[in-house]
């Protein structure tokens, strides 16, 4: 289970979406699960966060369909809302855009697999994007270390390249977020409750101004 805590913790590095959804009726879903059999998980829940964000509603807890080798859940949903799974007693949720047709998430070794529908191809586009523009803030703090260990003289120049190169990733971030977050759809909702946290006073009060 702890191996599951971490794969979910890191999602985003292995996806892939096709954009290709299964044709149920008009309000007809279904999320098929199939997770790694070493991971030891023997059930699934799904629940749906109100669009208040003040309650979370539990909609079904399954096991594991031996038939096909996965955790099914149908159901029938109006329009596309944020969800998340819990696997097992693991606390970490994993969201994404409960929306009509079918959604398959492959829980793997390496990560987790996605293929659904056009809302969550991009929600998955932008956690690609982000984890591109924290490694590449990482990266640059890595070279920042090695330059200012004990051994080492930074001088004027470089602390400003890298106080600028920062700045510039850093900046690029919060566009990219809160770009989403002003969409006003399921995608924005699901990057709202992830990560308005990590925004700037500056940029979390444009967005209580829109909201």
């Amino acid at each position: 289970m702890r191996g599951l805590l971490k794969i979910i913790a890191v999602y985003f590095v292995v996806w892939a979406l096709t954009g290709c959804v299964e044709r149920l009726n008009d309000t007809q879903y279904r999320v098929q699960c199939t997770v790694d059999k070493t991971l030891g998980v023997d059930s699934v829940s799904m629940m749906v966060l109100e669009d208040s964000y003040g309650r979370v509603r539990h909609v079904s807890t399954v096991g594991l369909d031996t038939a096909i080798g996965a955790f099914v859940i149908e159901g029938q949903v109006e329009q596309p809302c944020v969800a998340f799974l819990k696997f097992g007693n693991d606390s970490t949720p994993f969201y994404f855009v409960l929306e009509h047709g079918a959604t398959l998430v492959d829980v793997g070794a390496r990560g987790v697999v996605v293929s659904g529908g056009d809302l969550n191809h991009e929600y998955f586009a932008y956690l690609k994007d982000r984890a591109l523009l924290e490694s590449a803030r990482r990266s640059l703090l890595t070279q920042y270390r090695r330059l200012a260990a004990p051994d080492s003289i930074v001088n004027i120049e470089q602390e400003r390249e890298f106080v600028v190169a920062d700045s510039v990733l850093s900046d690029s971030l919060e566009r990219l977020t809160v770009g989403v977050i002003n969409r006003g759809d399921a995608v924005s909702r699901i990057v709202f409750e992830r990560y308005v946290n990590t925004l700037s006073r500056y940029n979390l009060s444009k967005i209580n101004q829109s909201r």
